[in-house]
């Protein structure tokens, strides 16, 4: 197992469920801290945001390859998946 970037950060949250709820919520209280600290400029905390969104949506689509054998669905209820 690497320990370093996204393969190790991939295998420290494997334990915990990381779905798209949890990233929202988490992405949520990250914006909440960095807007009550009024020492990091605005667009440092763009950038910080947009790398924490980023590295959120990525932990969720690890957690989705965690269960090959579910097909996670599109919005509109069908399979994301292309006929063979």
């Amino acid at each position: 197992m690497a320990s370093l970037g996204h393969p190790a950060l991939i295998a420290r949250h494997r334990p915990f469920p990381v779905t798209h709820r949890a990233a929202e919520r988490w992405l949520h209280h990250m914006q909440q801290a960095l807007e009550s600290t009024p020492d990091i400029d605005a667009d440092s905390k763009i950038r910080m945001m947009n790398f924490f969104r980023h590295t959120a949506f990525f932990l969720v689509a690890g957690d989705e390859l965690k269960s090959p054998n579910q097909q996670p669905l599109c919005k509109h209820g069908t399979s994301n998946q292309l006929p063979m």
